[in-house]
């Protein structure tokens, strides 16, 4: 009986430190796969979200957080094009930033379509600090209104032994609304609106 208690505790100790050395690998494993899930540079376009009226311009910036050297970047950009047009696109202070000498492609606009923006350190240096990339000058369309989603498209970045690296994209959306001096105020403003017709 007493032989049978003692194999039973050993059993159960060892069934409770196979748990334990379980445990320990499964979270050894999961913070390792998190370490290398989260080791990407990131191209973020700010604002996060944003409203604005019919007719209005916003600037929508491409910011770039390195998790690595890097010294050069493409991407095209989709939208809606019944909603937005582009009038513009300038080139940040990313590869700039410590004084280097640089080459900037605007890229071509098409309906709904920003297409080959690229940039790039002309000689051997690289950055690391984040930094804006592009600026894209939207313009609101005029008698529209809605939400038109902002997707970064075909993103490279290079690192700067010329190599790509691993990217995580964070993509926005701006809604178009009609201005406040159009809105009806009130029941006052309902009444002589149907009487003046």
């Amino acid at each position: 009986m007493r032989k049978s208690i003692v194999s039973k505790s050993i059993v159960s100790k060892s069934i409770v430190s196979k748990s334990i050395v379980s445990l320990i690998t499964l979270i050894a494993i999961l913070a390792f796969l998190s370490s290398t899930a989260a080791a990407a540079s990131k191209v973020t376009l700010q604002p996060a979200s944003k409203n604005v009226y019919a007719g209005e311009n916003i600037t929508l910036n491409v910011v770039v957080t390195p998790d690595t050297q890097i010294s050069g970047i493409q991407f095209d950009l989709e939208y809606d094009g019944s909603l937005f047009q582009i009038a513009g696109v300038t080139e940040g202070n990313l590869f700039s930033q410590s004084g280097q000498n640089t080459l900037f492609s605007p890229g071509q606009i098409e309906n709904g379509k920003l297409t080959n923006v690229y940039g790039c350190i002309l000689g051997s240096s690289s950055v690391s600090t984040p930094e804006t990339f592009a600026t894209v000058t939207l313009k609101a369309n005029t008698g529209v209104q809605g939400t038109s989603q902002f997707y970064l498209r075909n993103v490279t970045v290079s690192s700067s032994a010329s190599k790509p690296v691993d990217v995580r994209l964070v993509n926005t959306g701006i809604t178009i609304s009609e201005p406040e001096a159009k809105k009806p105020r009130g029941l006052l403003v309902k009444l002589i609106k149907s009487i003046l017709g």
